[in-house]
C-alpha cells in the first residue's frame, strides 16, 4: 500500500520544512511534493507538524523489582506509549541468579510476545562471570545485542559493579562494539551516609540517603574509565547539574552522552516534602535547583530524554509502615508524557520544539540503540514510524500511565493531540485513540529468525 502523509510541517533530524511523505511496504520511500505517483491512502496533516516515532530509551515494564510486581507489562506499557508517539520502546533484561543471560532474554522474549504495539529492544545486564557466561555474551553481541546496562550501586541486589568488574567489561565487550548504559550513584559514598541522623519517616530523607555528591563521583570515575577504555559511555537518569556539567566537558576528549527524565526536569525535590512524598520516590531523587538543570537542557547538555518508566500499583507505592522510606516502592510513571514534557522546555516556539523533539526523542536514542539505519529519522528507507501531532488540540492532563499507578505530574496538562502515529506504515492510533481494536504490530529489535 502507498500511504501519503501530505501538507505537514516534516521534522526530523533537526529541521523542520513543508513537505510530504510517501510510505511504502512499511518504510519511508520519499520525501517530496512532486514525483509521488498515485497513491492508495491519504493521511491529512495540515496544521500539523509530521515526526518521526519515538524512542523512550529507558522503561522498565513487565518485572519484579524488590517486592512488587511493576504495574504495567508488554500490552499496557506499549498501549500508553504508542498513544502517545512512542514507536520504539527500550527495556531490560537482567540475568536471575541460577539462570543464564540468555535464559533471562528469552524469558523476556515471552512475556513479550505478541502483546507489543510497538517495537521493542532491549538492554542486556549481566551479573555472573563465568567463562561460559563470558563467551554466551560475545554470542548475544554477535547477533546484534549491543547495549549493556551496569550499575555503580544496588549491591544488595545483586546489579553492583566495581571498577575492576567494569574495566574488565570495557576491555573485553568495547572491541565487539557494546555500547555501555551506566546509573551513576557512587555505593562506598551511600554507604557512609549517617541514616540515624535522619528521620526516615520523612520521604525528604531520601534526597539525604542517595546525595547528589554519590552521582557527581561516580561520573567522574566512570568518565576516566571508559576514557582509558576507549568505550562509548551513556550515563542514564542525569539528575543534578554537576554531573551534567561534568559530561559537557568530558565530549571534547571522548564519546560520552547522558540522558535525563522528565521527573528531574520539573519536579523538585519538594514533592517530597508533601504529606504522601513518598510517592514521588525514585532513584536517583528529585533534586533541587531546577531551572537552572532546564537551561542545560536547552543548552543541548544532554543528548536524549528518556522517561525511565517503573509504575507500581498504587497499593504497592502505598505498602509501607511509614517508618523507613527505604522500603518504599522506588520508581515513577512517565512513558505516556514523555513528548509532552519534552516539547515544554520549547512550547514558545513550535517549530524548535518539534525539531529538538526529533532530535532527543528520535534520532540520537535511535543512533544510541545502533537502529539509526532504519530509525529515528523520516527519510527513504527507514521504518514508516510517524507520528501526526497537532500542537493546538484541546487541553488535557498529562498521564504516564493507564496501569492503576500514581501519576508523578498531578496538575500538569498538554495541548498536545495525537492526530496519527503509524507503526511500520500501519494506523495504530488515530485522536488519541487506537485503531483496528488495538491490534498488536511490535516487532523485537535486534530480529532473531
Amino acid at each position: 500500500m502507498r500511504t501519503l502523509v501530505r501538507n505537514g510541517r516534516v521534522a526530523s533530524e533537526g529541521r523542520v520544512e513543508a513537505t510530504d511523505l510517501l510510505l511504502e511496504e512499511g518504510r519511508v520511500s520519499a520525501v517530496g511534493r512532486r514525483g509521488l505517483g498515485p497513491v492508495d491512502r491519504v493521511v491529512d496533516a495540515s496544521d500539523c507538524f509530521v515526526l518521526p516515532g519515538l524512542v523512550d530509551f529507558h522503561v522498565h515494564v513487565a518485572d519484579r523489582i524488590g517486592r512488587f510486581e511493576l504495574a504495567d507489562d508488554y500490552e499496557s506499557g506499549t498501549r500508553v506509549a504508542v498513544k502517545n508517539g512512542v514507536t520504539t520502546l527500550c527495556t531490560f533484561v537482567t540475568q536471575g541468579s541460577g539462570e543464564s543471560l540468555g535464559d533471562a532474554l528469552r524469558t523476556v522474549h515471552s512475556r513479550a510476545e505478541g502483546k507489543c504495539h510497538v517495537d521493542v529492544a532491549w538492554h542486556l545486564t549481566p551479573t555472573r562471570f563465568e567463562p561460559a557466561d563470558w563467551q554466551e555474551m560475545e554470542e548475544l553481541v554477535r547477533a546484534g545485542h549491543r547495549t549493556f546496562k551496569l550499575y555503580t550501586t544496588y549491591r544488595g541486589a545483586g546489579l553492583f559493579s566495581d571498577q575492576a568488574r567494569l574495566e574488565e567489561l570495557f576491555r573485553r565487550l568495547g572491541p565487539l562494539g557494546v555500547r555501555f548504559l551506566l546509573h551513576c550513584e557512587d555505593d562506598a559514598l551511600l554507604e557512609s551516609v549517617d541514616s540515624s541522623a535522619l528521620d526516615l519517616s520523612r520521604a525528604s530523607s531520601h534526597a539525604r540517603l542517595r546525595p547528589e555528591a554519590a552521582e557527581v563521583a561516580s561520573v567522574e570515575a566512570l568518565l576516566d574509565l571508559a576514557q582509558r577504555c576507549a568505550v562509548p559511555l551513556h550515563v542514564v537518569h542525569v539528575s543534578t547539574v554537576a554531573a551534567a556539567e561534568r559530561i559537557r566537558a568530558a565530549r571534547e576528549r571522548q564519546d560520552v552522552t547522558c540522558e535525563t527524565c522528565p521527573q528531574y526536569l520539573w519536579l523538585d525535590e519538594g514533592w517530597l516534602d508533601r504529606p504522601d512524598g513518598h510517592r514521588w520516590l525514585c532513584s536517583p531523587p528529585l533534586r533541587g535547583e531546577r531551572a537552572r538543570f532546564r537551561e542545560l537542557a536547552r543548552e543541548g547538555v544532554f543528548d536524549l530524554l528518556a522517561t525511565d518508566h517503573c509504575a507500581f500499583r498504587k497499593a504497592d507505592k502505598d505498602d509501607w509502615d511509614g517508618k523507613d522510606i527505604r522500603t518504599v516502592a522506588n520508581g515513577l510513571p512517565g512513558v505516556g508524557g514523555l513528548l509532552h514534557h519534552a516539547w515544554k522546555l520549547w512550547g514558545d516556539n513550535p517549530d524548535r520544539a518539534a525539531a529538538e523533539v526529533s532530535l532527543l526523542l528520535s534520532r540520537n536514542p535511535a543512533a544510541r540503540l545502533g537502529l539509526d539505519s532504519r530509525k529515528g529519522a523520516l527519510r527513504p528507507g527507514h521504518d514508516a514510524d510517524v507520528v501526526v501531532l497537532d500542537p493546538n488540540g484541546p487541553e488535557r492532563p498529562v498521564r504516564g500511565t493507564e496501569s492503576d499507578a500514581y501519576d508523578a505530574f498531578p496538575g500538569f496538562t498538554s495541548t498536545l493531540a495525537l492526530r496519527h502515529v503509524l507503526v511500520h506504515g500501519e494506523t495504530v492510533v488515530t485522536d488519541g485513540g487506537l485503531v483496528d481494536g488495538g491490534v498488536r504490530r511490535g516487532q523485537f529489535h535486534p530480529h532473531h529468525d
